[in-house]
């Protein structure tokens, strides 16, 4: 019953406990009380204040039902994981202050995801972009990336711009 939430890493393991303790009619105070800890101390863990200890785990398994030995510490662990697996993919761009503000008008830069959207970004740039950006973009990537993401450009939309940079940048 519980498993579904292993696979939930964007969540932390405190709003989980949130999510559980409502579906079952639960306060933090009547957590608290059945394994004899501070209401407070429920509360910090629900808001992320304080991270769960093995320890902490086993009881409020122990009181919820949870038959997954330290569940809520495995939740953590699994969200810490995925939590530096972002900021790691965050090292993972070109210089920003290559690109004008303009290509990219729809999103926010510092979060954009280079690896994962790859095609999209590069396709913009080829689109819209200019001298500098291109070629930034092309040390980024790779001449053999760019060339095989613009060659599955299927839109029409833009294409002689397009076009043009691939005749010019990757030729």
């Amino acid at each position: 019953m519980h498993e579904q939430y292993f696979s939930i890493v964007t969540i932390p393991a405190g709003e989980i406990l949130k999510r559980i303790l409502s579906k079952m009619n639960l306060s933090q105070r009547q957590l608290a009380v059945m394994i004899n800890e501070l209401p407070l101390r429920i509360n910090d863990l629900i808001l992320g204040k304080k991270r769960f200890t093995p320890e902490q785990s086993l009881e409020i398994e122990k009181a919820l039902g949870i038959e997954i030995s330290g569940f809520f510490y495995k939740i953590q662990a699994n969200h810490d994981i995925y939590l530096a697996q972002c900021k790691e993919q965050l090292k993972h761009r070109p210089d920003l202050s290559l690109f004008r503000k303009a290509i990219f008008w729809d999103v926010d830069l510092d979060h954009l995801d280079w690896i994962v959207n790859e095609k999209w970004i590069i396709q913009r740039v080829f689109e819209y972009g200019n001298e500098k950006e291109i070629e930034a973009i092309i040390r980024f990537y790779g001449k053999n990336i760019v060339s095989a993401s613009l060659a599955s450009v299927k839109t029409r939309w833009n294409s002689d711009r397009r076009m043009h940079n691939i005749s010019k940048y990757l030729q």
